[in-house]
């Protein structure tokens, strides 16, 4: 089992540490900050995203896994625009993306606008040609078809969808405003949102459908599951993503160069005193 790097001495102490961060990086107390949570979904969102990748990382650590976190800023060419470098056997190093589900996938297909009763349920699915939800729809047993018809309820459910969205910016090389497949190899999604737990799922980028039109890059959404209150009590996770991250990682090739590695080595504290002394210069 790897040394827990990333389980720092201050986050133990969290009371303290609390205290500190909002004094020192916000200039306010405590109370204020849980405020501003409250108040700002998007600040909330933004942490969330921060605590998927550090509850990811010890879970792959606790599972015998290397990783380190890849430097957001990096001078010069930015080489790996994941978010971890992870190694079984600190050899072969691959890069890891870290995601959370879509926050607004509900209001986004319409879901709540739907009549939910059996005969109008079903010519609404009868109705769509395409999409992810018709695929979704098709692709179900035909108990579970018969269970969500029957609910009345299919306009509570919560879709579990991702959310690929990226610059078309030139150092990346990206021709479409999503991640080229080349950029990491592995991709983490946190369940959290939907499902009240961080319950991680996993996918090789080569395996994942491409846009038609754009071979090397990944789609925008992919379409994990629709979970309806009182039929679908937890997620059903179609192939190519799965629990199984071991499974994932033996099937990956062309690790990275390790002298190609950009990773950030900064300690707690140590990244605000390197942006202050750039600031100050």
């Amino acid at each position: 089992m790897n040394p827990p790097e990333n389980r720092s001495k201050e986050a133990s102490e969290w009371v303290g540490a609390l205290d500190k961060i909002c004094s020192q990086h916000f200039g306010i107390e405590p109370v204020a900050f849980v405020d501003t949570l409250l108040r700002s979904p998007n600040a909330r969102g933004y942490i969330l995203g921060a605590i998927s990748e550090v509850l990811l990382q010890r879970n792959l650590e606790d599972r015998g896994y290397t990783l380190y976190r890849i430097k957001e800023k990096w001078v010069g060419s930015k080489l790996h625009h994941g978010d971890l470098y992870i190694s079984k056997d600190r050899k072969n190093w691959f890069v890891l993306e870290s995601k959370g589900l879509k926050s607004n996938s509900e209001r986004w297909h319409k879901i709540p606008e739907i009549d939910p009763s059996k005969e109008k349920l079903e010519r609404w699915f009868k109705r769509k040609k395409g999409g992810e939800i018709k695929t979704w729809w098709d692709s179900l047993p035909k108990r579970r078809k018969e269970a969500i018809l029957a609910s009345g309820r299919f306009n509570e459910a919560k879709v579990l969808e991702t959310h690929f969205v990226s610059g078309t910016a030139g150092r990346a090389g990206r021709r479409i405003a999503t991640p080229r497949k080349s950029e990491f190899h592995i991709v983490s999604l946190d369940l959290y949102l939907r499902t009240g737990t961080h319950d991680f799922i996993f996918a090789a980028s080569k395996d994942l459908e491409s846009p038609s039109k754009h071979s090397d890059h990944l789609k925008q959404n992919y379409l994990i599951d629709i979970m309806v209150p009182g039929v679908d009590a937890h997620p059903q996770i179609p192939p190519p993503w799965t629990r199984d991250f071991d499974k994932v990682f033996q099937s990956l090739d062309n690790p990275i160069k390790e002298s190609d590695m950009q990773r950030d080595e900064r300690k707690p504290g140590e990244r605000e005193k390197e942006e202050l002394k750039i600031k100050t210069i």
